[in-house]
């Protein structure tokens, strides 16, 4: 039987294999772009009254556009319960006048702007307009040649890469497989994010000549070498890079993940990745199918959550895909992994001149044509923007295009085409839908590792409906766009801090003070929020790491409900749950002093247990105390009594409380002043002797 090889030469555009999938969301590309084109939000304003307009004008104004005021949450509350003194949202918290206002469709923002600035009591209405983030930059000194990340003189031809690191850089706990023809994991800005398998490394397991992970590859920590075509080679746990002089692998793996922002060479797409490197290869680039079905079993085994395969085969008659079954399988085995199922990135496929048709729909290259919905498959585009002359298209069958270089100089290579790693230290440029691929895979590890949570089929819908609308890929793509690594990380915006926990709540007179645990270490603050009926408004902020929050100045003997909540630029956490306080009542807080009763202290020999001891006025000299004695219910029990100022000094004191009961007191007390709320609180052990 003729043995059948897979060209590892073949640079893959990638394809959406899933045409239901994008079908079922009912957006086509157009719609897709014309959403990202918006410069504002659509039926929102902010308007600003002028000073001290009456609250019932300003609902008036709020009335004649049918609007509703947005709180800081995005809640909505009905504009008869604002109220200017207590309601406000966070944005503008130091501004009551400002409102964030959203209004019918019908209506609009440009009409309600119109009629709110025609109102006298407005000072201005303006559009809810849309800031683009800052763009991130990273000091390797030959970013400026990886214009596919960044493109300086033609914005529109790259993917967005420095507005994606704003939100997010990598995370060390996603791990692509690289299946290739190996890679350089020596190299100085790949070495630090090559993978290295947990159960052969550590304790001279990496030599020990034994399995120790069970996993059926000896000492294998840092990835395989399945190649069974090549008798000098044979397949070992060194997957070392050794196509020259092109070292493709190699390549690859920079574009996906070489370390950013190290002053060295370039920066991947994902800064903080692990590389698993899988060589498939022969010294040649011949990659056959049994090596590469091991690879993939690997990677879905060994915990990849996606691969990149820039490699394939060119196929005249669709009907051959019957010599591809197995390759098939191995693909759809690793989309039903039972622990969680894997993305296959794939190169669509290049310019060959015994192959000439470039459409995939008419002559597939498989693995890239392959039906499965795992699978994304990319063209490649040019310095320009364009689909490349040499990539490979269908817009049934390839997904997406990303930046793989303009191959203007064939076979040479120019400064227009994909700048990456080489083999030992080195770098070089190369072109072809192999390294548009790794640009999807790159970003897709990017969404992932931002959204752990995600699956596989959601982080394919992030790729495919962030593209940005491009006109040489209409018609020739599934999506009809090209990658944009911003839109697709915002799609599925990274989650917010975790949600504080344990709330508690302490008053006395006039305060409430808020404790509760910190259970995030990446939010930017705290938000307090007190109950007043049934909504809930802002009290106040805090920093970073704060748990304590004194609200101060509250009126004395009422309920007050609290919750809490952390933000950071990714949004807000959940709340913790609601706690009441209630401050004590106003007859004990007059004068400023109170006795708390110490209950270890005494005995009750019988009669009604006595709860609270209240120091009630006070001669401002501290040195004669009236006290009443109350129970559990603040209700007073006795009559009134005066107690001398002496730390130590019993006092006795007879209260009748009926014709058979009588109170002996004890008190010891000394003070505190709490000058920020002009209260004076008495700490004192109080003993209470009831007897017949």
């Amino acid at each position: 039987m003729k043995k059948i090889y897979l060209s590892g030469l073949v640079i893959f555009i990638l394809i959406f294999s899933t045409f239901f999938l994008f079908k079922s969301i009912n957006l086509s590309p157009a719609q897709i772009d014309y959403a990202y084109q918006e410069e504002y939000v659509p039926n929102e304003v902010l308007v600003k009254f002028k000073k001290d307009i009456p609250n019932y004008l300003i609902k008036e104004s709020i009335d004649s556009i049918q609007g509703k005021i947005i709180n800081y949450l995005g809640k909505e509350i009905v504009p008869l319960q604002w109220r200017s003194d207590v309601y406000s949202f966070r944005s503008f918290f130091m501004d009551t006048y400002l409102l964030h206002i959203r209004v019918p469709k019908e209506i609009g923002a440009e009409q309600a702007i119109y009629i709110l600035n025609q109102n006298p009591n407005v000072k201005y209405a303006e559009k809810n307009m849309i800031l683009h983030p800052f763009a991130v930059y990273p000091n390797d000194y030959h970013f400026n040649k990886q214009w596919g990340l960044f493109h300086r003189w033609n914005t529109s031809a790259d993917i967005k890469c420095t507005w994606a690191w704003n939100i997010f850089k990598g995370s060390s706990n996603m791990v692509v497989a690289i299946i290739d023809t190996g890679v350089d994991y020596n190299h100085m800005d790949l070495a630090a994010n090559i993978w290295i398998n947990p159960g052969e490394s550590g304790g001279g397991k990496e030599t020990n000549g034994i399995d120790d992970d069970s996993n059926g590859y000896i000492d294998d920590y840092r990835g395989w070498d399945f190649n069974t075509g090549d008798p000098i080679h044979p397949q070992d746990n060194d997957p070392i890079d050794e196509y020259a002089p092109l070292f493709h692998g190699t390549h690859v793996a920079g574009i996906i993940g070489a370390i950013g922002n190290n002053s060295e060479g370039i920066a991947g797409v994902n800064w903080n990745v692990k590389l698993m490197n899988l060589k498939a290869s022969d010294p040649n680039g011949n990659m056959p199918v049994n090596s590469v079905i091991n690879a993939i079993e690997y990677a879905t085994r060994n915990g990849a959550q996606l691969s990149n395969n820039s490699y394939g085969y060119y196929h005249d008659n669709p009907d051959l895909i019957e010599n591809f079954q197995s390759l098939y399988e191995a693909i759809k085995n690793a989309r039903d992994w039972p622990a969680g199922g894997k993305l296959f990135i794939a190169a669509a496929g290049n310019y060959r001149p015994d192959h000439p048709e470039l459409d995939n729909d008419l002559a597939p290259v498989y693995p890239a044509s392959f039906d499965l919905e795992n699978i994304i498959s990319v063209a490649a585009t040019d310095y320009d923007n364009n689909l490349s002359w040499y990539s490979h298209y269908g817009d049934m069958s390839v997904d997406l295009g990303a930046p793989g270089g303009s191959g203007n100089n064939f076979p040479d290579v120019s400064e227009e085409d994909v700048y990456s790693t080489k083999r030992y230290n080195q770098y070089q440029y190369l072109f072809g839908t192999s390294m548009a691929a790794p640009l999807v895979a790159g970003v897709a590890s990017l969404v992932w590792g931002c959204r752990p949570d995600l699956s596989w089929s959601q982080v394919k819908y992030a790729i495919m409906n962030g593209v940005e609308h491009n006109s040489t890929l209409a018609g020739k793509t599934v999506t009809g766009g090209k990658l944009n690594a911003y839109r697709s990380l915002v799609i599925f915006p990274p989650p917010g801090p975790a949600a504080p926990s344990n709330l508690n709540t302490v008053s006395n007179c006039w305060e409430v003070q808020l404790t509760w645990q910190d259970n995030s270490n990446d939010e930017d603050g705290f938000i307090i929020e007190r109950q007043s009926g049934p909504y809930w408004y802002y009290v106040d902020y805090v920093g970073p790491n704060v748990t304590t929050y004194w609200d101060v100045g509250l009126p004395c003997g009422q309920l007050w409900c609290y919750r809490v909540f952390a933000y950071n630029q990714n949004g807000n956490s959940p709340y913790t749950g609601s706690k009441c306080a209630k401050t004590l009542p106003c007859y004990q807080c007059e004068g400023g002093l109170s006795l708390e009763l110490n209950a270890d202290k005494g005995t009750i020999d019988s009669g009604e247990s006595i709860t609270y001891a209240y120091v009630v006025k006070n001669n401002g000299q501290f040195d004669l105390f009236d006290v009443e004695l109350h129970d559990d219910n603040f209700g007073q029990i006795g009559t009134k009594f005066t107690l001398e100022k002496s730390e130590k000094k019993i006092f006795y004191k007879t209260i009748t409380l009926n014709e058979t009961t009588t109170i002996f007191a004890e008190t010891c007390a000394s003070y505190n002043q709490r000058n920020e709320i002009k209260n004076v609180k008495a700490n004192a052990c109080v003993t209470v002797r009831v007897r017949n």
